[in-house]
């Protein structure tokens, strides 16, 4: 008569599906990461170019221009400062409105203007209103011109941004806790009478945890390597087809996801197994048919 074989759960199989969905899960973890970090670089792209236009007095020699745009530049506040000459200004103007200007005046009407970036930390309405409102004092400063009102709006716009994607990070990151917890804690359940026998033999509860703690430790350890793998290939293929993500996403930035990937997966892997040993070291053996 031939013996029919009994159903059991593979060791090896459950270790690999473990590997595998852990793997999935700290993927999606790490675009998130890299979504974050390319919104980041195009928020501070987009507030380094937030500022405001200084135009000077007609009258100014070009020893004082120059020393103006020397101390703008040291300015606390400042990115950036790019100069344009008289002379240019009237030239873009002209083109602007398609007659010389230089005609119908018989002199060149504008005088230098710097443009200035303020750094990321002062772009915002209220600093720039501030610095702006120093400056007009100044005699030789003829005009600051700035758009307050859109660098708020800008800075509303960013914020809700931010604010939207953390929210998806957060809820990703329970998401991703949950699904991580429940494959580990499957992996364990295949174990469950191995940690039973254990109990009956008189072995302590470090003692059985630790073997269970290691494996746990070495699943999030190889997961986070695979997902940091394809992830890395994610990020070098679509760089061939966009090179802007060479500026928005580099790969020094990556470095710090690849490490966040991995103890973020050793970390949940060891939480999550923790608790399934510790769930199951409380239990009876007519308490282990139960999930």
């Amino acid at each position: 008569m031939t013996k029919k074989p009994k159903a059991r759960i593979s060791t090896f199989g459950s270790q690999l599906t473990s590997v595998v969905s852990v793997t999935l899960v700290l993927l999606i973890l790490g675009i998130l990461a890299v979504a974050l970090q390319a919104s980041s670089s195009v928020t501070d792209n987009i507030r380094r170019n937030i500022g405001f236009i200084v135009k000077l007095d007609r009258s100014l020699s070009d020893t004082d221009i120059s020393r103006i745009g020397r101390e703008m530049s040291a300015a606390q506040f400042a990115e950036s400062v790019t100069f344009t000459d008289a002379a240019t200004i009237l030239k873009q103007e002209s083109e602007l409105m398609g007659q010389d200007i230089l005609e119908l005046t018989g002199e060149n009407p504008f005088g230098a203007e710097f443009d200035v970036k303020v750094k990321p930390l002062y772009a915002n309405g209220d600093s720039i209103a501030a610095i702006t409102a120093r400056m007009e004092m100044v005699p030789v400063i003829d005009e600051v011109v700035s758009q307050t009102a859109v660098v708020d709006s800008i800075n509303v716009a960013l914020k809700r941004t931010t604010i939207v994607l953390l929210a998806i990070a957060i809820a990703l990151g329970i998401i991703s806790f949950v699904l991580i917890n429940n494959t580990v804690s499957l992996a364990v359940y295949s174990r469950r009478f191995i940690i039973h026998t254990m109990k009956l033999v008189g072995a302590t509860g470090s003692f059985i945890r630790k073997p269970f703690l290691i494996a746990g430790l070495g699943t999030g350890a190889v997961s986070g390597i695979l997902a940091c793998a394809l992830l890395a290939g994610l990020r070098a293929y679509g760089a061939r087809f966009d090179a802007i993500l060479d500026t928005l996403v580099p790969w020094a930035s990556m470095w710090w996801i690849f490490a966040a990937v991995i103890v973020i997966g050793i970390l949940i892997c060891l939480c999550a197994t923790a608790l399934a040993t510790n769930r199951y070291l409380r239990r009876s053996y007519d308490d282990m048919f139960m999930k």
